[in-house]
């Protein structure tokens, strides 16, 4: 775990305990005590509200492994209120035995608020300050299993390898030129490679993920089908169509999916040649990130922190309107591709490591 992720994390709870729920659930306890029903079910409607804004609920793979490292999804997030709700239902005609759990749960949750804001702050004496980064810089995030590597070097930078061409073609392919990706931050105790990149790039493999997941669970769903019309008897010969019909689906998607990224993205000086080059080599990227993905590796794309600019006063000079048009203009545009990259990051967290394989009918990439 690294301690400036870490610190992020602790950052981001303490805010997010701004949201003090200690009131409700004192609230909460007395109104069971007086089997107010109405108001205990007020009162769980609050306390839900709180936890499904959590900031936390945002969380890519890579922060939520820190969350579950330090048992923090027991106080935050969706996961915090189901606890409570757990409380509530477990014994719910054992009023003394409900309220004392409830009552042992706002104890720990009390204690654990206490020990981050304390390691927060002694971290923050110790100079060490939350991994953020702001701007135009996304960060990706390749999070590669140990069934993957065998934590062995040759294959870590074999994987990289093929990353460092994957961000070579698209960063080509965006902008007309490419160089060396620099790895920006290796988070300790786990093989986790950050990569910083520009919102095109970040766009481009948010597209890439979404579909190719998507993709693996029309093929999940072939096979479950698949499996159900064997049980029914049907032919081999209708077996080998269905299985046809799957390679196709598999090949055509991977080629539109790699047709559209140079359609929307290709910078407009590169001359057509190289454009149909570029076609080829994103078609063996995207059949690459599919192969990833069917192996576990985990790849997450973390924006960067934006802040609303001012706004315009009546008093304010020319000058600094068209200033002020221009920083929200970027403003919005940013928060456009963030929630193309959160729709992304929604998806990844939907998958596993799948084991369908879906490029094995491919004969080429």
């Amino acid at each position: 775990m690294d301690v400036s992720k870490l610190q992020n994390i602790l950052w981001d709870l303490t805010s997010d305990y701004e949201n003090d729920i200690s009131e409700i659930l004192d609230t909460l306890i007395s109104n069971i005590r007086m089997s107010n029903s109405a108001e205990i079910k007020n009162n769980s409607i609050k306390l839900e509200k709180i936890f499904v804004n959590s900031i936390s609920n945002k969380y890519n793979p890579s922060n939520n492994k820190i969350m579950e490292k330090i048992k923090a999804t027991d106080y935050f997030g969706e996961n915090g209120y189901k606890k409570i709700e757990d409380l509530l239902n477990k014994d719910s005609y054992d009023i003394a035995r409900t309220l004392l759990d409830l009552g042992t749960f706002i104890q720990k949750r009390t204690e654990f608020i206490t020990l981050i804001q304390t390691t927060s702050d002694n971290l923050q004496k110790l100079n060490i300050l939350p991994h953020s980064f702001e701007g135009d810089t996304f960060e990706v995030g390749l999070l590669m299993p140990k069934e993957l590597t065998q934590n062995k070097i040759v294959n870590i930078t074999k994987e990289l390898n093929n990353w460092d061409k994957v961000f070579k073609t698209l960063k080509e392919v965006t902008t007309g030129s490419f160089d060396d990706t620099e790895i920006n931050f290796v988070n300790n105790g786990s093989l986790e490679f950050f990569i910083n990149n520009g919102h095109e790039i970040a766009c481009c493999l948010a597209i890439i993920l979404e579909r190719t997941i998507k993709l693996y669970k029309n093929i999940i769903e072939i096979r479950i089908a698949k499996a159900k019309l064997k049980e029914l008897g049907i032919t081999t010969g209708e077996q080998k169509t269905i299985e046809k019909q799957e390679k196709d689906i598999v090949t055509n998607e991977l080629d539109s999916i790699a047709s559209d990224i140079i359609k929307e993205f290709t910078n407009k000086q590169i001359e057509q040649g190289r454009v149909n080059e570029l076609k080829i080599a994103v078609k063996g990227h995207v059949t690459y990130i599919a192969k990833c993905i069917d192996n576990g590796m985990i790849i997450e794309i973390n924006p960067p922190e934006i802040y609303e600019p001012d706004e315009v006063k009546e008093t304010d000079t020319q000058e600094k309107k068209e200033e002020a048009k221009k920083l929200k203009e970027s403003y919005n545009k940013t928060l456009t591709q963030i929630a193309i990259i959160q729709k992304s990051m929604d998806a990844v967290k939907t998958i596993d490591k799948t084991g369908v394989d879906i490029i094995k009918y491919l004969t080429e990439g």
